[in-house]
């Protein structure tokens, strides 16, 4: 993957864990989509970068606040890549804690990201950008 859209990437993650919505829009193509896992009760594709901002903020809502944290990132052409993302969560009602770690296959179309497909595995994601298990 480019250096430029390695830093894209860590952009749009800092964005969002700053709630920061322009920038994190501003490094969105217009044609942005989101597809959860497979195992997600929401499994549509959401489309364009207010939607995708407004799905992500909704799977927050029953969280305490807290950041994503990048962990690894693996290859896969100039304009793709995994990226094992990391979250340390707390239920706000519950105040049960978890961890949510997903691999998220990040696909770039002149600088901008293009897509954002979500796996649980990590050998289904380095499929989706064409690495070996």
């Amino acid at each position: 993957m480019s250096p430029e859209n390695v830093e894209v990437l860590r952009q749009s993650l800092d964005a969002f864990n700053r709630r920061d919505k322009a920038p994190w829009l501003a490094l969105c193509d217009p044609e942005v989509e989101w597809l959860p896992p497979a195992h997600w009760p929401e499994t549509a594709t959401i489309r364009g970068p207010e939607a995708t901002w407004d799905f992500m903020l909704a799977l927050n809502e029953p969280w305490e606040e807290g950041s994503y944290e990048l962990m690894e990132l693996i290859d896969g052409t100039a304009d793709i890549a995994a990226a094992r993302v990391q979250r340390h969560v707390r239920g706000q009602s519950s105040g049960i804690a978890a961890e949510f770690e997903y691999w998220a296959v990040v696909m770039f179309r002149d600088g901008k990201i293009l897509r954002i497909e979500w796996f649980a595995d990590r050998s289904e994601a380095l499929k989706a950008v064409g690495q070996p298990e």
